[in-house]
């Protein structure tokens, strides 16, 4: 979808503690020929703040950035993978009730890694289809602890990172004026061929009797391989799907490859590009681990914070999830503001902005 009026007002992040993978291979938590494959530096792990709070402190400073006023807030869209503290409950509520108020619709997203691509689209079109709608926020949040996941053994090649993200939609007149970013385009596409990738062959399961935990998210993929298919058709339908996405919302937005200034991928080095890593995110991801739906939105509250991009810049949001889904979003900057990168302590600074 191409996008007329549609700016990102501000962005947040909020990770938790840096862990050296190598002291998790140390004490035996992480294997070291794995380590070695992966090429990760780093994850972010919050030992006592729970996803809704994580969410909450991003989208805090993601609204003060913003400047936009609270009431003119019409949806608040929370993306996460993994369990959020309660069941039967909706998180999205939560974080509005935190942070903006007000009587904006809340919405949780569960699209898996790309949830918080999906989000942003959906705040995007909610804007575009409701003219009296004048913002938008879109939250991501996850914490790959045990007992539930094993952030370096539940699953291959992703080792993963606690954190939150935010961002901030606006339209209407004056938001331009002080935005960071104009949207220019989003395309959301799925292709179900490999879904059982990540659900396997067993029996379905009852609330928590019968449960696997932590989650084993390689056996349900042996068992997926062992139906016929294989990891190389997985691996491909997985590299096409995100590169129609990215084709797409290139040809959508006007803007061809080579004016990309950034590229932002899923914090991993399972995406298939030729592109120089100079132009990706990956030397941050590798520090970060893989957040689930929060990669994009984190890494370009990074890109910006560092003043790694400059005012006329392109940026393509990438991303991918398990079913199998596909994001893009493609940005022009239009300012680089003074943003500080917070010291995230968890367990302090969420804990005394609440």
């Amino acid at each position: 979808m191409w996008w007329k009026d549609i700016y990102v007002s501000a962005s947040a992040a909020w990770l938790g503690r840096r862990e050296d993978v190598w002291d998790a291979v140390a004490e035996g938590r992480y294997d070291a020929a794995e380590a070695a494959r992966d090429e990760y530096h780093a994850v972010r792990v919050a030992d006592d703040v729970h996803p809704p709070d994580m969410a909450v402190a991003a989208a805090r400073l993601a609204v003060e950035r913003s400047a936009v006023p609270t009431g003119d807030f019409a949806l608040v869209a929370h993306a996460s993978v993994g369990f959020q503290g309660r069941d039967h409950w909706v998180p999205a509520s939560y974080i509005q009730a935190r942070t903006v108020a007000g009587s904006a619709t809340a919405l949780d997203i569960r699209q898996a890694s790309n949830g918080g691509l999906a989000a942003l689209d959906l705040a995007a079109s909610w804007l575009a289809a409701r003219s009296e709608s004048r913002a938008a926020l879109v939250t991501t949040a996850d914490r790959y602890g045990l007992p539930e996941f094993d952030r370096y053994r539940s699953d291959n090649g992703l080792p993963r990172g606690d954190g939150a993200a935010a961002m901030v939609l606006s339209r209407g007149e004056g938001a331009g004026t002080t935005a960071v970013a104009r949207l220019l385009s989003t395309v959301l596409s799925g292709d179900s061929t490999h879904e059982g990738a990540y659900r396997g062959t067993s029996p379905w399961g009852e609330p928590r009797a019968g449960r696997t935990v932590p989650v084993d998210l390689r056996a349900r993929t042996r068992e997926y391989l062992a139906t016929g298919a294989t990891g190389d058709a997985v691996v491909a339908a997985l590299t096409a799907g995100q590169q129609r996405a990215l084709k797409q919302a290139l040809a959508e937005a006007e803007v061809k490859a080579d004016e990309v200034a950034r590229y932002v991928f899923p914090n991993g080095r399972w995406w298939n590009s030729d592109l120089d890593l100079d132009r990706t995110t990956w030397e941050w991801g590798r520090q970060v681990g893989h957040m689930g739906a929060g990669d994009q939105a984190a890494a370009f509250t990074h890109l910006v914070e560092t003043r790694a991009v400059r005012a006329g810049d392109r940026v393509v949001l990438s991303g991918a999830g398990v079913g199998m889904n596909f994001g893009c979003a493609v940005l022009e900057m239009l300012r680089i503001p003074d943003w500080e990168t917070p010291e995230n302590a968890p367990g302090t600074w969420v804990e005394e902005s609440l």
